[in-house]
């Protein structure tokens, strides 16, 4: 229902939120992952917390917004691509206030392991999202404008939950602690740069494409870019879990702790490698049957953008090493500095000579350096357990299997959907399953039985 054009105003804007929100809250939602640690002895500091943290984003979230509507010229020009301040910037910066809420009530519960009450939260918010897009776009056909709104109102509606639920629940405290706020901002700000140059060098890129091409050919690569951020969303979602248990492991180093980690890891990114080769795999069937005929060219950028998020699954696991040690965390943007000022260069260069392909290839560089930076700094603060032969011997075996997923969608399918191609990329996946349960079955029975022994016990 959305044009090309229609679909690349939407990724200039979210693209912008994404990279703003980290302006706005200063990465606080990365302290309040980490804090929670300390402070779950002491649930009425821990109460302090939460409010301080969630009216300190929406007063520098509003704030932030009031400036870049006194200079909306500015904005328009150089931050949107030339998009219309009314009513699309202003819709981006309302959302950006409560984007930041709703970020912090989901950290909250990551940081908790509260996993169901995440995922049901995440599957209502999910619905209603789709519901209200569906009312806006396909209903009142409002095109670009109606997925913002749809977005702001679906976090609008969160963020009420998230104030309502903690309220009655007592688990919060609206107030503004000075002690705890300086402590979570001396731990988050140096985090800045490590969360905020990785979107910048995102933004910028959809800046240039939609400059050196149109808004069309970079709503053609959106499209492709979503299948690569539902490839990412994944091992983010993984990262999130392992991250809290990871502390516990290194809080309490129990016997053979680092065989523990290392076994799970392994089994980890085996099974994040299986929703890369399908998302890899599938794209092309879905894009063919639902999408225009103006987006079937965006498939073929979705194997190279899900290869890109296969060499950060080193990086997640390995930063949290240095999201664990606090002074260890300082050091981050030495690492997502330079790969985003590479990525920034190296787009400026490759994306006018490559267009879509000279962006993808930026990133892949940027990425490789950024990794191989985590790791060796990570190393030095504590050796886990972790191996980097695991981590490139499980991207050798995805990208093998994306490839021979796709020979037949290359040499014969590139605009069609064949029952035949779609039967013999389910075989491929199968393959690829029966590998990695192979590969990794000690593993995998281990965990099988713990939660065995937990559904027992409860």
């Amino acid at each position: 229902y959305l044009t090309t054009e229609d679909y690349g105003i939407n990724s200039v804007i979210t693209s912008f939120i994404s990279t703003a929100s980290f302006i706005v809250a200063f990465s606080l939602f990365s302290a309040v992952m980490r804090f929670y640690v300390d402070l779950k002895e002491e649930p009425e500091k821990l109460k302090r917390f939460y409010g301080t943290i969630s009216l300190f984003v929406f007063f520098s979230g509003t704030a932030f917004a009031v400036v870049l509507t006194i200079f909306r010229q500015f904005t328009s020009k150089y931050l949107f691509s030339g998009i219309d301040y009314y009513p699309f910037i202003l819709v981006a910066l309302i959302s950006l206030i409560f984007n930041c809420e709703y970020t912090i009530f989901d950290n909250i519960l990551r940081s908790q392991q509260r996993a169901l009450k995440s995922s049901i939260c995440s599957i209502i918010y999910f619905f209603v999202s789709v519901a209200l897009n569906i009312f806006f776009v396909v209903g009142l056909k409002m095109g670009a404008l109606g997925t913002l709104l749809a977005s702001l109102i679906a976090y609008v509606l969160y963020t009420a939950y998230f104030v309502i639920e903690m309220s009655v629940t007592h688990t919060i405290k609206f107030c503004m602690d000075l002690k705890l706020l300086k402590d979570a901002l001396k731990y988050s700000i140096p985090i800045m740069p490590h969360n905020l140059s990785t979107q910048i060098a995102l933004f910028v890129s959809k800046l240039l494409i939609s400059d050196v091409g149109s808004l069309a050919d970079l709503g053609v690569y959106s499209v492709a870019t979503q299948f690569g951020n539902i490839a990412d969303t994944i091992q983010c979602y993984v990262d999130s879990a392992y991250g809290p248990w990871l502390y516990e492991r290194l809080h309490n180093k129990e016997n053979k702790y680092k065989k523990t980690i290392r076994q799970n890891v392994k089994l980890l990114i085996a099974v994040i490698g299986l929703f890369f080769v399908g998302i890899s795999l599938f794209a092309q069937d879905y894009i063919v049957l639902f999408l225009q005929k103006s987006y079937v060219g965006a498939w073929m950028y979705v194997p190279m953008i899900v290869s890109v998020f296969a060499i950060k699954t080193t990086y997640y696991f390995y930063v949290e090493i240095l999201f664990y040690y606090k002074e260890a965390s300082r050091k981050l943007f030495i690492a997502t500095l330079t790969g985003s000022v590479l990525n920034i260069l190296l787009s400026a260069i490759f994306i006018p000579i490559w267009s879509v392909y000279g962006s993808i290839l930026a990133d892949a560089i940027a990425m490789l350096v950024r990794v191989i930076i985590v790791v060796v700094i990570s190393r030095k603060y504590e050796d886990v357990g972790l191996r980097i032969r695991d981590f490139v011997i499980n991207f050798v075996i995805i990208e093998l299997f994306i490839f021979m997923g796709l020979i037949l969608s290359i040499m014969k399918y590139q605009t069609t959907f064949s029952i035949f191609n779609f039967g013999y990329k389910i075989a491929v996946v199968l393959l690829y399953v029966i590998m990695i349960f192979t590969m990794n079955r000690e593993s995998a029975m281990v965990l099988l039985a713990n939660l065995k022994e937990k559904r027992k016990n409860k």
